[in-house]
């Protein structure tokens, strides 16, 4: 007979038999993308000597590795938003793989061996950092991640920069391990676990104090290796925050979104500010990179902010803002990074003072260059503009709740911020792009200069339209994600959502064909009458009659020449016919140079007065690592809550 109670229980089992084996399914896949990935880089390590076939190898094992995760990552995006996560190392670590096949070359290919294990490392160990359930398993990947990623930042390690460089990252990277170590083990409120976790994942964010490794490791790190740092690295900080640094009883405490607003506020505008003065074209990218961290967490403070007060437009739109521009910061910055490298190849510098005019003699490379910037600094009809828009509109979806006068206040300066970090970062771009590749040739270097090579070029321009089809599908994309019983509450924004989606995508396209198109098809006027325009007497213009970039920021840095620590030597002319006369500036960052060089003297001082425990005798070596042993040993199995690293009885 007919039996409900077994026809349920039937179901039931069928139903956990089927996300069991759809579960394992996607382990297995990937775990063949990581060891595909692994395996190309341990074969181009082993035949290293041979630098061509070195590169093919690790390139392809980085792609066929990419490619094999990417299938079940792009089809579960819509039922697991920690694919949003996966995607950009995915992307990025495919992006990064074809554009070092032109990098590398004269240009440390010789390592080509070593550079594709460490990549293929890097792109497995971030992947992982995403697929890890259990603390321990992601404490490994993590430390494997940043380990990994050292190695590649000292890849230029002739250079005493670049060695500095890698030596602060690599503190950077110990001081959050050890901070996540703590986090793990010890037994914590829920408060505690937030803070321990901000400031562990914060590390890697850039969050203020704590970025200082960011403008140092990037402009030593090779182009595509930064581009995969800043583009997909960095953000999983905040995954590290969301997956393990927010306990469900503490999810709804409007003190999480205030947190993530005021760290946002002071990324977004210390960031923008702090890149303004900058001459090396990475540098500023790794300070406006902090800046789009800000952003990113303006949306979950406001999204948590909504959750707070039961407010489903409020958490729709500052999550889902958040969310898709953690994905456009990745193809943009990518991009841009990836351009500097095109610009380091061809000119052999990063200085942007001692360049211009490389549009003329590089238009695909400068021609991405505007449009990656265009989006990043967040004008329509471009990528950013659309998630920009949704933190607007979850900001001024506050004034529609019965929130208190402290939640509606930040409906008024979250779009003060965005608004002055997009101007300043329009400022920022404009410099750049104004330096860098318009006006004249201001070295000989720019003025040999040509366009790289195809797989230099190539995934920089499917990256750019990869965030175009991104704003075709986003509305789709939040749509599904989305709870269905808030489909009513959500209708309008929607809506909106989906006519400035369409537009955006539509005029994205159209905008980059006609650039496309006036740079490359269109020939120069036969009919136009060349000659020189009326300059004052002088018959040959050239670059010295220039603004330079740091000319053309200079208001803004020198009203904010205190906080960003700006100076300026100067030797004036003197007499009638003055034989030298120079002007030179500098900036640094009050976060190394006035905050953490106090604490690394504080540091020195202590282990000099600690310095006799290195007798020299190894007796007394043997009796520290013996007590050290037994203590440790004590810890693990008497304390009760030292287990709480093998949470559930498992690795």
């Amino acid at each position: 007979m007919f039996h409900p109670g077994i026809t349920t229980a039937a179901g039931k089992t069928a139903v956990s038999i089927s996300f069991w084996s759809k579960k394992v399914g996607l382990e297995i896949c990937y775990a063949a993308a990581a060891a595909v990935m692994l395996a190309g880089g341990i074969g181009a390590l082993i035949i290293g000597k041979y630098s061509s076939p070195a590169v093919k190898l690790g390139c392809a094992g980085v792609l066929a590795g990419t490619a094999t995760a990417a299938v079940p990552a792009v089809a579960g995006l819509l039922s697991d938003p920690v694919n949003l996560f996966r995607l950009p190392v995915l992307i990025l670590g495919a992006a990064g793989a074809i554009h070092s096949v032109g990098y590398l070359r004269g240009h440390g290919e010789e390592k080509a061996g070593v550079y594709f294990f460490f990549y293929s490392l890097t792109v497995a160990a971030m992947l992982g950092v995403t697929l890890a359930i259990k603390p321990l398993s992601f404490l490994v990947m993590w430390e494997l991640m940043g380990i990994a990623s050292f190695a590649l930042v000292a890849f230029d390690n002739r250079s005493a920069e670049t060695r500095r460089a890698a030596w602060i990252y690599l503190l950077a990277c110990q001081a959050g391990g050890m901070i996540l170590l703590a986090l793990f083990l010890l037994n914590l409120s829920p408060l505690m676990i937030f803070i321990l976790a901000v400031v562990g994942f914060g590390l890697k964010i850039g969050f203020p104090l704590l970025h200082v490794w960011l403008p140092q490791a990037h402009p030593a790190a090779p182009a595509p290796v930064s581009a995969l740092m800043s583009g997909a690295m960095i953000q999983l900080g905040f995954y590290g925050i969301l997956r393990w640094g927010i306990d469900p009883v503490f999810k709804g405490s409007s003190f999480i979104g205030y947190t993530f607003l005021i760290l946002g506020a002071v990324c977004c505008l210390g960031g923008i500010l702090f890149s303004l003065p900058r001459q090396n074209i990475k540098t500023l990218l790794a300070y406006s990179s902090i800046e789009n961290m800000g952003i990113i967490s303006l949306g979950l403070g406001m999204g948590f902010l909504g959750t707070s007060i039961g407010s489903v437009p409020v958490t729709f739109c500052g999550f889902a803002g958040a969310g898709l521009h953690l994905l456009n910061h990745a193809l943009l910055k990518g991009g841009l990074f990836l351009i500097a490298g095109n610009v380091l190849k061809a000119t052999g510098s990063l200085n942007m003072d001692t360049m211009g005019g490389l549009l003329k003699r590089m238009p695909v490379s400068g021609g991405l260059f505007l449009l990656n910037a265009a989006g990043l600094s967040g004008l329509p009809p471009f990528c950013a503009f659309v998630s920009e828009f949704l933190i607007y509109l979850a900001a001024l979806s506050v004034f529609r709740t019965n929130a208190n006068w402290l939640i509606c206040s930040m409906g008024i300066i979250v779009p003060i911020i965005l608004s002055l970090t997009g101007g300043l970062a329009a400022a920022a771009f404009c410099k750049t792009a104004g330096a860098v590749f318009l006006g004249e040739s201001r070295s000989e270097q720019a003025a040999k200069a040509s366009e790289v090579c195809f797989f230099m070029t190539f995934p920089i321009l499917v990256l750019f339209l990869a965030g175009c089809c991104l704003m075709a599908v986003a509305p789709v994309l939040v749509m599904v994600i989305a709870p269905s019983e808030w489909a009513g509450e959500l209708g309008n924004i929607l809506h909106s959502l989906r006519m400035i989606s369409r537009f955006s995508a539509g005029a994205a396209v159209i905008f980059s064909l006609l650039l496309l198109v006036k740079l490359f098809l269109l020939p120069r006027g036969k009919h136009a009458r060349n000659a020189c325009t009326w300059d004052c007497g002088f018959s040959a213009p050239d670059a010295r009659m220039e603004y330079t970039g740091s000319a053309f920021v200079q208001p803004p840095v020198l009203f904010w020449q205190k906080l960003l620590g700006f100076k300026r030597h100067i030797t004036a002319p003197e007499g009638d016919f003055p034989k030298a006369a120079s002007y030179e500036e500098e900036s640094g960052d009050p976060a190394l140079d006035g905050f953490w060089k106090n604490i690394f003297k504080c540091i020195a001082f202590l282990a000099e007065k600690l310095h006799f425990i290195q007798s020299g005798y190894l007796h007394f070596y043997i009796l520290l690592v013996t007590v050290t042993l037994i203590a440790m040993l004590v810890w693990a199995f008497l304390l009760p809550w030292s287990g709480t690293l093998f949470k559930g009885g498992a690795l």
